[in-house]
């Protein structure tokens, strides 16, 4: 058995140096049947002794037992985001801002090309891989060391006769092109869905409860920081972390390079966007970092993002394509927007078939017809627009649009969006009252108001595509139920231009009947937080049109119940802003619990306001609270605040002041 033993541990030994040179180094010492038979000559030994099994071979890459579940993870230190720059006027600001804090007249960065896919977090014990995790809020996130572990590039031990007693490593996972295009055929060619880009993929991958799903997918790790190292001699710079992290046995960029200047800075920026498409990997933009660790330190980071580094993005992808067709989108409030139908066009990671044209205005002043060549991009990498005619690839087929005289459809579509709206979520919350279901009433004309919807009988209902007698039943119980309902809701599902479920709970917060709020008056309504002579004119528009009042009167003859908003609860005299972005539920949601139980949220922030719910990447709405001192509350925090059981002045009070 000591013989075996031996055997087993030079075999393994051996093997990862190959794993090592071959998806770290990129450089190859035996061909891949040679590594094959050595890997097989491991799995015989293994087999024919199964108690040298652990889980550091690399036989166990392969991966194991499927997860019943993900579990949560704190990090050791906070996995940061980075805050985001993208031109060169604010590039040269925020080098300002850095040598002024350090107050210096010149400053080393650290340039790094911004690979585009999911960040990691490594941690290693005594040189043997314990665990990784996903970013999540910057505080937690998924242990996914199962998936990590199939990853041929992340050592599952360090090369290093000394290892650090504890490493905390930050890298990015990601598929190379030529990688991801051989998945893709390989997807195909077995009949399966092929993936929209590279990110997802990877990202899909490291997230599956099966570690089989991303051994099966070419993973591979670039890292790029040492969070925490414990005894061992710290990096000095983020050069030396690259350099120490390399010795270590991980991978790291080769193109990176160290800068004197802003200028520098640039000109490496704009040399990594003009090769972008001839890299290997996919990025979205170039990292900039303070090289000087100490530096690092004293300028320290606000909440989720770092003071020492920035992400300098690049602008966003173009592509051109045809207009097939030019349409008119209805939205809810009757607003008419023409949208372009493309012919489809991969750009920015997403394969794009229509794009916004704004509004007539903006369709006339472009001069876009149907036929013509044009350059689409995705503003921000989201949303699809066309950026401008090629009209020098105009075809003479190719006539301006006008604008139809008569619209004979759009009333129809306009009420079925707004029918949609009342029965939505956070609105009156009729469940199973689908989109489908909706248009099919409006179209039967069995719903032309919303009153109508109270009214419905279940032989209507039957009729209806789809629809059998136990599913109509539990709609039918659905609109009963939904007869209850509050004054904040109301007012949201009515569809009033400009008054989004935070201007309804303040609107249900200052007038607290139907009565009171049909006599309101603009200069009234001006006076409630944050909502503007705009809004506060659309509302008392709203107010003053018979039809509108009809319908409300309508609704309270079909058995509407409006019951007190906050459950015979006062508001309480405090006031937040709610920024970022939130794990748990949608920043909406949390808006809506707070003004439920009697918390008057706001939009900006002021002296007048008591505490900011902070999420991920709040932005200024941060720094603006912190100059003022104010209560910053964040995620994991958040549900101690909205425990209704203990709500009340005094509980709030406590909260804020930590007792």
């Amino acid at each position: 058995m000591d013989e075996k033993k031996k055997q087993v541990k030079l075999l393994r030994k051996e093997l990862e140096m190959h794993n090592y040179q071959y998806y770290v180094l990129d450089n190859p010492f035996i061909s891949d049947d040679e590594f094959d038979s050595l890997y097989q000559k491991l799995i015989q030994l293994e087999l024919d002794a199964p108690s040298l099994v652990d889980k550091y071979s690399p036989t166990q890459r392969v991966g194991g037992e499927p997860l019943a579940a993900f579990t949560s993870v704190d990090h050791l230190s906070p996995m940061l985001s980075l805050g985001n720059v993208f031109n060169s006027e604010q590039f040269i600001n925020f080098h300002k801002r850095a040598k002024q804090t350090i107050n210096t007249s010149s400053i080393d960065f650290f340039g790094e090309p911004k690979l585009d896919g999911l960040a990691i977090s490594l941690v290693y014990e005594d040189g043997s891989l314990v665990r990784a995790v996903t970013r999540g809020n910057g505080k937690r996130g998924e242990d996914v060391t199962h998936n990590a572990r199939t990853i041929k590039s992340i050592p599952l031990t360090l090369t290093s006769l000394a290892p650090p007693t504890l490493l905390e490593v930050r890298g990015e996972i990601y598929i190379e092109k030529a990688q991801f295009d051989r998945l893709n055929q390989r997807q195909k060619a077995e009949n399966k869905k092929t993936f929209v880009n590279s990110r997802n993929a990877a990202a899909g991958a490291l997230r599956q409860l099966d570690p089989k799903v991303a051994a099966s997918r070419p993973l591979t790790i670039c890292c790029y920081g040492i969070a925490r190292i414990e005894n061992h001699a710290s990096p000095v710079t983020q050069e030396d972390s690259l350099r120490l992290l390399k010795s270590f046995g991980f991978r790291v960029s080769e193109d990176t390079v160290l800068l004197k200047n802003e200028n520098e800075c640039i000109l490496y920026f704009e040399e990594l966007a003009a090769k972008r498409q001839s890299l290997t990997y996919d990025i979205d933009g170039v990292v900039f970092k303070v090289n000087q660790i100490s530096n690092q330190q004293l300028m320290g980071a606000v909440a989720k993002a770092p003071r020492w580094a920035v992400a300098f993005k690049f602008p966003a992808e173009e592509a051109i394509t045809l207009i097939r067709a030019i349409d008119i989108q209805v939205g809810r409030t009757g607003a008419l927007t023409p949208v372009a139908r493309l012919e489809p066009i991969f750009v920015g990671g997403a394969t794009v078939t229509n794009a916004t044209l704004h509004n007539f205005e903006e369709l006339a002043r472009k001069d876009i017809r149907v036929g013509d060549s044009v350059v689409v991009r995705r503003a921000g990498d989201v949303i699809p627009e066309v950026v401008k005619v090629l009209f020098e690839l105009r075809p003479p087929e190719a006539v301006r649009y006008e604008v139809p005289n008569e619209l004979p459809d759009i009333a129809i579509e306009q009420l079925i969006k707004k029918v949609i709206h009342f029965v939505s979520k956070k609105a009156l919350d009729i469940d199973g009252l689908g989109d489908k279901l909706v248009a099919q009433l409006v179209k039967q004309k069995h719903v032309v108001g919303f009153s109508d919807l109270f009214n419905l009988k279940k032989e209507c209902l039957l009729l209806l595509d789809r629809l059998g007698p136990k599913s109509a039943d539990k709609i039918l119980l659905a609109i009963a139920t939904s007869k209850h309902t509050t004054f904040r809701r109301l007012i949201y599902g009515m569809g009033i231009l400009g008054v989004g479920e935070e201007t309804a709970a303040r609107l249900a917060d200052s007038f607290d009947s139907l009565e009171k709020i049909k006599s309101g008056t603009i200069e009234e309504f001006e006076k409630i937080p944050d909502i503007g002579t705009v809004v506060s004119r659309s509302i008392f528009d709203w107010f003053s049109k018979d039809g509108n009042i009809e319908e409300l009167d309508n609704l309270l003859t079909a058995g509407l119940v409006i019951e007190n908003s906050y459950n015979g609860q006062k508001t309480i005299d405090f006031v937040c802003v709610v920024t970022g972005s939130f794990d748990s539920m949608k920043r909406s949601e949390i808006v809506r619990n707070l003004n439920e139980i009697g918390i008057r949220t706001a939009n900006a922030v002021s002296k007048s306001v008591d505490f900011l719910v902070c999420g991920d990447s709040p932005g200024s709405k941060l720094e603006k609270a912190n100059e003022l001192g104010i209560k910053i509350v964040y995620q994991d925090e958040l549900m101690g605040l909205l425990d209704k059981k203990a709500i009340g002045e005094k509980s709030i009070k406590a909260f804020l002041e930590g007792k």
